[in-house]
């Protein structure tokens, strides 16, 4: 006993955790190894169409022994397969960085010092500490405790919290449970904070014994909705190569071609058309994506989330730590005396006002919730100190529903409650009298300077829901606003994002900050105006009814409220068709952050792990202009796969309409494009500008960049790809007939279809990418797009005018008219495509 006394005083020493460290391993479950590199190729040739592009390479080199085809189709799988595994690596190595960015922290004391460390960090014999909203980073014996409870439904099934308060060792056997002295690694504290002593780490502690794997292995609704627009579009691509097998077949029949030829054909035309790299290459751009939002401090724990945080339209943000830098400094305090009350600097007498402050107080060595610790600062700046021997003997702690903490200390003249909280809780709770009116002014004066107010009272009782008590004073503490805040709600107000504060302070304290920020602070709602509502005479409305949902769509702040308001407001703002982007760092903001489109955990010293586990985003520094900062990368990381989307699909629809239409109105050709032709086309026009696409980045800020609505593959996309491709394919028919008439040969009828298509496809990169107008201001800054076109456009014509090359893709030299004619496809696309876009309204103009 006396040996964890010691442990609790000091903590272990840092060289014996260094050693225990070693000796038991990080406190983390055992990962998964990743898969090899041979295991990763394998599952991307298992893929069926890599499966029917194996097939095709084969057929050509065994069968047909046509050796420069079938190299060129082998070596195009080979690239396929390489990108994949390339890409798929690169996602897993950005999921591991992710993880380890959002590792859990631990409160543990060492040497004597209470320190925040990683949570793989904690050995067995670690003393530790944890309150409301911790995940317990290990199991662990409580030593001691107030109010205590934990969510151990993972673990036992039993949906409510366990209490918990020091004990003895359970017996073996004894279930979890039952084990009432006992915390578990994983679960959280939902109540009440405890020191405990650390006996079980990693994959010794209950969890390591029943873990199961729960890596998140299923596809977000984002990848889900290109999976299946693949599907559709390779059931569309294989019912095209059939049809032209089935013509092909009447060329059979006359002698003009030979089976394995047109069978090759229709392969490679179903091959070709497919975007078979679209959902990977779309994963990889959002990992690659997310990774560039962590360096700015926006850490996304599920790739589809940034879709939604694109997307936003209201943001719900809490206002301290968020508006506000999270450090409070005590500015004012009012003394109560039978003279008068005033207020005065808080270097002014107030003992009795700083002893209640500092025994309803948790903060510990600086650490703990941001008024406590101003508030012990405060009183030790001042020389305060409690009277040697005073020990709690009961506690309450602050709740968000009761917006107070109580507590009982013993003293020398006997049980003392101190209570510490809102002012209109506290007072209430006060015996009437004119200082308490005066009190009361005092509250509205100095909460309209924008200022935090606490009420503290006490009374000579051990009953912790006594009333009658004796005010102690009021203090008033600032909370500067950070530089940033302003600049990031004139931002949402120019991308057309509307910010709502949500705080549990005074309405009064709301308002000012609102207005000092920029938010338009009217109407500013309340939680009792809130329970009002629909009781106006006119009918009750109900607690949930529709007065109640209007006054929370139209707040501008929400003051004083409790925790399930906040997911009253995010289902009401969603109901209404809004986009909502909630903010939060508590146990208690979990529930909204999980409903809202985009969670995101403030993840400072105060964040919780439940509001991060609970959260699609977590911000690091917890700044409202980190998450605009987020809202803008997510913009355009949404406008580059929309562009990317929309010129792969447009491009293969492109294909497939040209070659059927060449089979059924240029029969001399027998196959308008050779298969290499089109694998050809496939490798260079959907690798290297759409992956410059994914990386672009659009002249002018990403914010005004207007999400799509309907999703990125909706009824008017798909119609806006079937028109820029029907207009692609006409132009490329258009050259290929005026070659036709001037007699030229197959080979060089051929080579026109492949170098008008080309370029035509080069210049969609740019309409695609485009806001509104292809060549508007600033078209020509996207270096990626420009140097992926330029490199694609010296590859076609190096295969074009090299008789090497050209001999192993099947193309031949053209006369500067053709060339001319190829030149004029592609620069007539951009103009032609905007000219579809005069069609639509104003606002779908922008949209590529």
């Amino acid at each position: 006993m006396e040996d964890v006394e010691v442990k609790v005083s000091h903590g272990l020493s840092q060289e014996a955790a260094t050693r225990l460290l070693t000796e038991h391993g990080p406190n983390a479950l055992p990962q998964p190894e990743p898969p090899t590199m041979a295991a990763r190729a394998a599952r991307q040739l298992a893929d069926p169409l890599s499966v029917l592009l194996l097939i095709a390479g084969l057929i050509t080199l065994l069968v047909l022994r046509e050796i420069p085809e079938g190299v060129a189709i082998v070596a195009i799988l080979v690239v396929n397969v390489v990108i994949g595994v390339t890409q798929e690596s690169k996602a897993d190595q950005a999921v591991r960085a992710l993880r380890t960015l959002t590792a859990p922290m631990a409160k543990v004391r060492r040497d004597g010092v209470l320190r925040r460390i990683p949570a793989a960090e904690v050995v067995p014999g670690d003393v530790v500490e944890v309150a409301a909203g911790d995940r317990v980073p290990a199991d662990a014996r409580v030593l001691a405790a107030g109010a205590l409870a934990a969510d151990e439904s993972m673990l036992t099934g039993e949906s409510l919290s366990a209490n918990k308060h020091p004990s003895g060792p359970a017996a073996d056997g004894t279930p979890l449970g039952d084990r009432k002295g006992e915390l578990f690694s994983g679960t959280l504290i939902v109540r009440g904070s405890a020191t405990a002593l650390v006996m079980r780490t990693g994959a010794d502690t209950e969890m390591g014994r029943i873990a199961a794997a729960l890596e998140g292995g299923g596809k977000g609704p984002l990848e889900r909705d290109l999976a299946q627009a693949s599907r559709r579009i390779g059931v569309l691509a294989l019912a095209a190569g059939t049809v032209m097998v089935l013509i092909g077949l009447t060329r059979v029949s006359q002698g003009q071609a030979a089976l394995l030829d047109i069978i090759l054909a229709g392969v490679a035309l179903a091959i070709a058309a497919v975007p078979e790299s679209l959902a990977a290459a779309v994963t990889t751009a959002m990992a690659l994506g997310s990774q560039r939002m962590a360096k700015l401090g926006v850490i996304v724990r599920r790739l589809s989330a940034i879709e939604a945080l694109g997307a936003t339209t209201v943001i719900a943000t809490d206002k301290t730590g968020t508006l506000t830098t999270g450090r409070l400094t005590v500015t004012d305090q009012v003394t109560v005396s039978t003279a008068a009350d005033q207020v005065t600097a808080p270097t002014a007498d107030g003992t009795g006002l700083w002893r209640a402050a500092l025994r309803c107080n948790d903060a510990r060595d600086g650490l703990g919730d941001a008024v406590d610790v101003a508030l012990q600062a405060a009183a030790t700046a001042r020389g305060v100190r409690l009277p040697p021997g005073e020990k709690r003997l009961a506690e309450r702690p602050f709740d968000a529903e009761t917006r107070s903490m109580t507590v009982i200390t013993a003293t020398g003249g006997g049980p003392l409650l101190t209570v510490k909280g809102a002012p209109e809780v506290v007072l209430d709770r006060c015996a009437p009298g004119p200082e308490i009116d005066r009190l009361a002014v005092a509250v509205s004066g100095l909460a309209g300077r924008g200022l935090r107010v606490l009420a503290l009272a006490t009374a000579e009782t051990d009953d912790l829901d006594a009333t009658g008590l004796a005010p102690a004073g009021l203090v008033a503490l600032s909370d500067e606003i950070r530089p940033s805040a302003r600049q990031a709600v004139a931002d949402c107000r120019a991308a057309g994002i509307r910010v709502v504060m949500v705080t549990g302070d005074h309405a009064d304290t709301a308002r000012a900050v609102a207005a000092d920020v920029g938010i338009e602070p009217d109407p500013v709602v309340t939680g009792a105006s809130l329970d009002g509502a629909g009781t106006d005479g006119a009918g009750t409305d109900g607690a949930d009814g529709a007065a109640r949902r209007a006054l929370l769509r139209e707040a501008g702040v929400l003051a004083r409220v409790d925790p399930a308001t906040k997911l009253d407001l995010v289902r009401a703002l969603r109901e209404h068709g809004e986009i909502v982007t909630m903010t939060g760092d508590g146990v208690n903001d979990a529930p909204a952050l999980r409903h809202a489109d985009v969670g995101v955990a403030m993840a400072g010293d105060e964040g919780t792990d439940v509001a991060r586990e609970a959260a699609a985003v977590v911000v690091t520094n917890g700044e409202l202009g980190t998450i605009v900062t987020g809202i803008r990368e997510g913009r355009r990381l949404h406008h580059n796969v929309a562009s990317m989307i929309g010129y792969l699909l447009t491009g293969n629809l492109a294909e497939i309409f040209l070659v059927l239409a060449g089979l059924l109105l240029w029969p001399e050709l027998v196959i308008p494009l050779l298969p290499v032709h089109l694998l050809w086309i496939n490798l260079v026009l959907d690798g290297i500008p759409a992956i410059a696409l994914g990386v672009d980045r659009p002249a002018g800020d990403p914010l005004a960049l207007r999400p799509r609505r309907g999703g990125l593959l909706s009824r008017q996309t798909v119609t806006r790809i079937a028109a820029r491709a029907l207009l692609i394919g006409a132009l490329v028919f258009a050259a290929v007939e005026v070659a036709r008439g001037l007699g030229w040969s197959d080979e060089q009828v051929r080579a026109q279809a492949v170098l008008a298509l080309v370029f035509a496809r080069l210049t969609l990169a740019y309409v695609t990418r485009a806001r509104r107008w292809t060549f508007e201001h600033g078209w020509w800054r996207g270096r990626a797009v420009l140097t992926a076109v330029a490199a694609t456009l010296v590859l076609q014509v190096l295969v074009t005018l090299v008789p090497a090359l050209g001999a192993l893709l099947a193309l031949t030299a053209l006369p500067p008219l053709g060339w001319a004619m190829a030149l004029a496809a592609g620069l007539a696309t951009p103009f032609l495509c905007d000219l579809l876009r005069l069609g639509r309204p104003r606002e779908e103009q922008a949209r590529a």
